[in-house]
């Protein structure tokens, strides 16, 4: 049987090695030690952006919403 393709291929939490800033606002800093969201870029160069845990969370709940519109279009 084949395996199931994961849609979530480049998303991670992880402690901050250093004082950062979040990719989505500049103004929430993510102290070191603290839990970032980190998402890499596709290709080659991969790099990543990292958000603080608010904008992580918001950026969940929105692809928890996508999901679901997803799941109940395809139960029609």
């Amino acid at each position: 049987m084949a395996r199931t393709r994961s849609l979530i291929q480049r998303i991670e939490v992880r402690p901050a090695g250093r004082l950062s800033h979040c990719a989505r606002n500049r103004k929430h800093e993510i102290l070191k030690g603290e839990p970032r969201f980190v998402i890499k870029d596709a290709g080659p160069a991969g790099g990543e952006k990292g958000y603080c845990v608010a904008c992580g969370n918001e950026m969940l709940d929105a692809a928890e919403s996508q999901l679901a519109e997803l799941r109940a279009t395809l139960r029609q």
